[in-house]
């Protein structure tokens, strides 16, 4: 029979295992804040590092994180987006 501690220890585990999205954009932000890392760059090694597959990163992103993803896809070129009145900034 478990003790007290080896449950809570248990349940913690069972938590940082479970990505939410919560969690995921979160883990995102914290990665582009402490370095030079894009978020793309920075979701891609999340799911690499939690083993994840990147099918499944479809279901984590929240919307914030979808639109910064989405920018900087944009100015990278990476999607074709229509040719608009655009000021520089």
């Amino acid at each position: 029979m478990l003790g007290m501690k080896e449950m809570i220890s248990l349940v913690e585990e069972v938590k940082e295992k479970i990505m939410t999205k919560k969690r995921f954009s979160t883990a995102v932000e914290n990665l582009v804040a402490r370095g030079n890392m894009s978020y793309i760059d920075a979701a891609s090694h999340i799911v690499e590092q939690r083993g994840l597959d990147y099918k499944s990163m479809k279901r984590l992103l929240t919307d914030s994180l979808k639109a910064k993803i989405e920018a900087e896809a944009t100015n990278l070129n990476l999607l074709r987006v229509k040719k608009g009145n655009k000021l520089p900034i």
